[in-house]
């Protein structure tokens, strides 16, 4: 890329090139990056971006709601994991936390301060950014309830504001633009004055632990649950638990995980879920979309 030596000049973040993506992705596999940046701020990212406009950029956070394929991806990936992760809290119990955060920080983060709404986030895996573009959820709680405004960046480096109700938000999807990355979100929460967000995010935690695979490679949850239906017990009744295709694995310990091993490719696991979604249909005539987005090529 002819000019990616005077951008390096520009940024003070880390700018690589050729950059394997299986370390910044919770399934530890994928090809590489042609060209991987960590911003140190947001200054810094506004500059990079302000300079390569015309070029394909990809986002990832914690990288737990991905599958990146085996060939890669061309263009800028940017890495936030290490860079948006400063959060304030203002006098009217408002929070503004960064998208490089993640949701188990925010959840610890709320419970010391002594708020309470956010706990639920300690199960979801990944970071803030991907959790507002999927509107992520769990323990029956979802990321958007206690959102007031966001702000947002495009691919040239503008920071855009947007309220809550500029968003059409639905189960596990909001209606964003494909140029908009989140760098921010504004939550409004209450005081706890049962002081137990603490002792909540432990049951959580436990409860997760028993029932969920979270020692191993997984992305979490692969399948959205259908309406009036489990995505797991429909895997489960058809005695897809521990089926294998190459490296990738359904878990024994809860079906709609996917847990790849070290031989794992993103072609073994994307067969994998290809395969479930046949079966599904095949015996249930139920069509079991993704959570989890492919990115890369092939």
């Amino acid at each position: 890329m002819e000019n990616i030596e005077t951008i390096q000049k520009m940024v003070k973040g880390n700018l690589r090139k050729n950059v394997s993506l299986k370390e910044y992705n919770t399934w530890k596999v994928g090809g590489k990056a042609e060209y991987f940046f960590e911003p140190k701020n947001l200054d810094d990212l506004i500059t990079f971006l302000k300079n390569v406009n015309k070029k394909n950029v990809t986002f990832l956070g914690n990288g737990s709601n991905v599958l990146i394929r085996d060939g890669g991806i061309n263009g800028f990936v940017i890495c936030l994991k290490s860079s948006l992760n400063n959060y304030k809290l203002k006098q009217n119990n408002e929070f503004i936390f960064e998208a490089g955060l993640s949701c188990m920080k925010i959840a610890q983060i709320t419970a010391r301060e002594n708020f309470t709404g956010l706990e639920f986030l300690c199960g979801i895996p990944g970071s803030l950014g991907g959790a507002l573009a999927m509107n992520a959820g769990c323990y029956g709680g979802n990321v958007w309830e206690y959102v007031t405004s966001v702000d947002l960046i495009d691919k040239k480096g503008n920071i855009l504001k947007k309220t809550k109700e500029d968003f059409k938000i639905g189960y596990r999807k909001i209606n964003l633009d494909k140029d908009l990355f989140f760098i921010s979100a504004t939550f409004s929460l209450k005081e706890n004055l049962l002081k137990n967000s603490s002792s909540i995010i432990k049951e959580y935690l436990k409860d997760r632990r028993s029932k969920q695979p979270t020692g191993q490679p997984s992305c979490g949850s692969v399948f959205k649950n259908p309406e009036n239906s489990h995505a797991a017990s429909l895997i489960d009744s058809l005695g897809l638990k521990e089926y294998k295709i190459g490296g990738a694995q359904v878990s024994k310990k809860h079906a709609n995980f996917i847990i790849s091993n070290k031989t794992a490719s993103s072609l073994d696991i994307e067969n994998l879920i290809e395969y479930i979604q046949k079966k599904v249909y095949e015996k249930k005539k139920i069509y079991l979309e993704t959570e989890v987005k492919f990115i890369g090529t092939n």
